[in-house]
């Protein structure tokens, strides 16, 4: 899952770009293997999803595309399907990971009410909701990254120091970084590993 505003929405989201590329994320190449589908959120909507796409593969970010950061990953679709539903789980700012049966299983919003979230994003002042959302923040990363872990990921081994440390200074370049994905993204490598070493 990614998060946009109702410009960006608008822009590339509402109708499908014609080169089908969409995002610029620094995601690891283990977790590109295992994404399959992409789901936008939508910011101040009430956390409504509005659509689904059918993942082809990643590619490094395209100059020629109009990306500038090459060493982020961008993604390409094979189709795309308007979905309005709204998310369950927490607060989406930067990207997500969530099993995509369970996200098809949510139920589908009504027209009126899709069309008041809509007009509810569109009209939201962008700048208030995050300064609402990057509360968390003023914690250092560390203090974040140890809270989460101990909510979350505790029955797992503690990340290395230096992983730590390298997902906290990603935090604090990008405070739109979502920190569950780094630590989903530290586990499928650390799994990764120990099944290679078990062979």
């Amino acid at each position: 899952m990614f998060s946009v505003t109702y410009e960006n929405y608008e822009k590339n989201i509402l109708k499908d770009k014609e080169n089908k590329t969409l995002g610029a994320w620094s995601i690891s190449y283990e977790m590109t293997q295992e994404l399959k589908y992409a789901y936008v959120y939508l910011k101040n909507s009430e956390k409504m999803i509005v659509k689904k796409y059918e993942i082809e593969r990643f590619e490094r970010s395209n100059v020629s595309k109009g990306y500038k950061d090459e060493d982020k990953q961008c993604f390409i679709f094979k189709k795309s399907e308007d979905v309005f539903f709204e998310y369950t789980g927490s607060t989406i700012q930067g990207r997500h990971y969530q099993n995509s049966e369970l996200m098809d299983a949510l139920p589908r919003l009504e027209k009126s009410e899709i069309d008041r979230r809509l007009e509810l994003s569109r009209t939201s002042n962008d700048i208030i909701g995050d300064k609402k959302k990057s509360v968390g923040i003023v914690r250092p990363a560390q203090d974040k990254l140890a809270a989460l872990y101990k909510k979350e990921y505790s029955h797992k081994k503690i990340p290395h120091f230096q992983d730590a440390k390298e997902m906290c200074d990603r935090l604090e370049q990008d405070p739109e970084q979502d920190l569950n994905a780094l630590l989903d993204e530290y586990y499928l490598k650390e799994d990764k590993k120990m099944e290679s070493q078990n062979k």
